[in-house]
């Protein structure tokens, strides 16, 4: 995920890939027996509404350029541009940097700053970094390109064109979501932030100490939003609040994560006397308790003072250009060339789709209902589910080299306030070291199978090392768009009920519907609530269609959609968006489709915006034929 510090070419780039928090998803049974055993009896006008209404498949995409022409090999120039153009993305936060690399001189990174970044709190509004980079990258003759360099070409002239045109904007940028924001995030880069040399240990230390400056800029930006009635209202920022205080009350204690993890990790540090030891915990300490709780501290008095200040409340359409606002987030995040109006008649598409489904399967083997209660995975041990997901997934998806990765546990403090798992993408050279948080609190150990094979295999852990085996141009880890990167990992978590070992397909199949209808109820809502102006009681009148009678329910959802705009259609929309693909490519290719070779295209073009997947398609087709 991609953050803009300020409105230019500067970023805090966190490398966390998450998983939804989704409130409905222990309540799928209630979604079944309340709403399905009613509608079965209404399958025949169901047929007729889908019919009628369509599920059409947009194939007329615009082309990104008219030449197909390539070169065979790269040019040398382009690779330097894109290169030195990594080099200054990354130099301008150190968390950034270290997450992506663990020796800078060996990607032409010999001076940055040990710093957090900061926003730009004199020029908001300067756009210029955008226009030399699209000036520079045009002047590039796409011809002299190799094929792989034109996808890079294009994924960064959409990128780049996309924020220029919506960089005016800057006034709803903040970082400070409930759940997916850089107060929850901050402390896990931290306790992820590795180890290999005196060197990491130093720069580590000294962050710690630019903690209260970073979040004392933060808070400066945010006066600036309050000022202009922007800041979050009062129950987003209680919220806020009351994480950073639970993080405060354990931050400083001996087991708390911001020491024990730095002691775990000293120790496997190779040449460290036991005064070096000493001294550096001592410096841990101090840093933690002079900077990085004062630093919360401060961000809690700043966010109280602001509370009251916010102008305007609900989704963002409410606000001045929030509807623009929102039509930027899914285009930055999707690069799909779809008006937000159109995006809500696929996700209606789709949640139709899926009902059917359910209802066919249900009108096959009606006791299928109540085979739905028993529905189990079978497996609680992390590893032993990562495992057999490996094993299974060998018949749709390309084979990689074994991974090495880590479990590990959301601090107690965080639970409440983090998604309910994340995955750490590894630094490029290297890449044996991964890490899959689960928040015990957030998920239950029968969700486990289908969180992790969104996290793991097939999804982030799978996707990225699959991608780094492909050699991409470096600036592309950092580009990764959000629709690719959180709809592929959505997808293969769907399609993962399908592994289940309950010896009954049809009800996998079923289990997989409903949670994929699930998912669609939250971009509904996402999409109703910021670009419709639904109000909490809205979307309380919207789930309660589906069997949802639970106010608190969608008061949970009101708010997350109003806390992170987008955040949901990010994962869904790009879900359906392979879902879209797929669908075309099984239409052109009838009995020659093969879905591992399918997958393997996906995988083959890498993180992209949606456009140029559709534009390359084509000619994976005629391969195929």
């Amino acid at each position: 995920m991609i953050q803009y510090v300020n409105n230019k070419s500067i970023f805090l780039i966190i490398l966390i890939k998450t998983e939804m928090r989704i409130s409905m998803r222990n309540k799928q049974l209630c979604f079944l027996h309340q709403f399905l055993n009613k509608a079965v009896s209404l399958l025949i006008v169901f047929i007729m509404v889908i019919t009628l209404s369509g599920c059409s498949l947009p194939w007329n995409q615009k082309q990104i350029s008219e030449t197909t022409i390539s070169a065979t090999e790269d040019n040398a120039d382009f690779t330097d541009y894109v290169n030195n153009l990594f080099a200054d993305l990354l130099s301008a936060d150190m968390v950034s940097l270290h997450a992506y690399v663990e020796h800078p001189k060996d990607f032409g990174i010999n001076d940055y700053e040990i710093t957090l970044g900061r926003y730009d709190l004199d020029n908001p509004d300067d756009s210029s970094d955008y226009t030399d980079i699209i000036s520079t990258l045009k002047s590039f003759d796409r011809s002299t390109l190799s094929a792989k360099q034109q996808i890079t070409l294009d994924e960064l002239l959409m990128y780049m064109e996309n924020a220029l045109e919506y960089s005016d904007l800057y006034m709803f940028n903040t970082q400070l979501q409930t759940t997916t924001g850089i107060h929850v995030q901050l402390p896990l880069l931290f306790a992820e932030y590795t180890f290999e040399e005196k060197k990491d240990i130093d720069e580590y230390i000294e962050l710690l100490c630019d903690v209260d400056g970073y979040f004392e800029n933060m808070a400066a930006f945010e006066k600036l939003r309050a000022d202009n009635g922007y800041f979050m209202e009062d129950t987003l920022a209680d919220e806020v609040i009351e994480s950073c205080n639970s993080f405060i009350e354990t931050a400083g204690l001996e087991d708390g994560a911001m020491i024990s993890t730095f002691d775990e990790k000293l120790a496997s540090v190779d040449g460290l006397s036991s005064q070096d030891i000493a001294d550096y915990k001592a410096k841990n300490v101090s840093a933690v308790n002079e900077h990085v709780i004062p630093g919360y501290q401060s961000l809690v008095n700043a966010l109280t003072s602001l509370k009251g200040s916010n102008r305007y409340s609900g989704g963002l359409c409410n606000y001045p250009e929030g509807s623009r606002y929102f039509e930027y987030i899914l285009s930055s995040t999707l690069g799909w060339s779809k008006s937000v109006d159109e995006y809500d008649k696929l996700v209606d598409s789709y949640i139709k789709k899926y009902m059917l489904k359910m209802q066919s399967l249900a009108l096959k083997d009606s006791s299928i209902l109540d085979k739905f209660d028993t529905f189990s995975f079978n497996m609680t041990d992390p590893v032993g589910i990562l495992t057999d997901l490996k094993k299974r997934i060998t018949d749709d998806f390309p084979e990689i080299p074994d991974v090495n990765y880590n479990i590990k546990y959301v601090s107690k403090a965080l639970e409440d306030y983090t998604s309910p798992a994340m995955y750490f993408i590894p630094q490029l050279d290297n890449l044996d070291i991964n890490s899959i948080y689960i928040n015990s609190s957030g998920t239950s150990a029968s969700e486990l199978y289908p969180t992790l094979a969104h996290e793991g295999y097939p999804g982030h852990m799978y996707q990225t090392q699959y991608f780094a085996a492909t050699n991409p141009d470096w600036i592309r880890y950092i580009l990764a768009p959000g629709g690719y990167v959180e709809g592929w990992a959505s997808y293969v978590e769907v399609l993962s009920y399908n592994y289940a070992q309950t010896g009954n397909d049809a009800l996998n199949k079923m289990y997989a519907a409903n949670y994929a209808t699930v998912l669609c109820l939250y971009a509904k809502g996402d999409i109703g609530v910021n670009y419709y102006g639904w109000s909490e009681d809205d979307v309380y009148r919207f789930i309660s269609q589906y069997g949802f009678d639970d106010k608190s329910v969608a008061h949970e959802m009101y708010y997350a959609f109003v806390s992170d705009p987008g955040n949901y259609c990010k994962y869904v929309l790009g879900m359906l968006g392979f879902e879209q693909l797929k669908t075309k490519a099984q239409s052109e290719l009838s009995d020659k489709f093969n879905l591992k070779n399918f997958h393997q295209y996906i995988l083959d073009m890498g993180p992209v915006q949606f456009d140029i997947l559709f534009n390359n398609l084509d000619a994976w087709i005629k391969k195929e034929k």
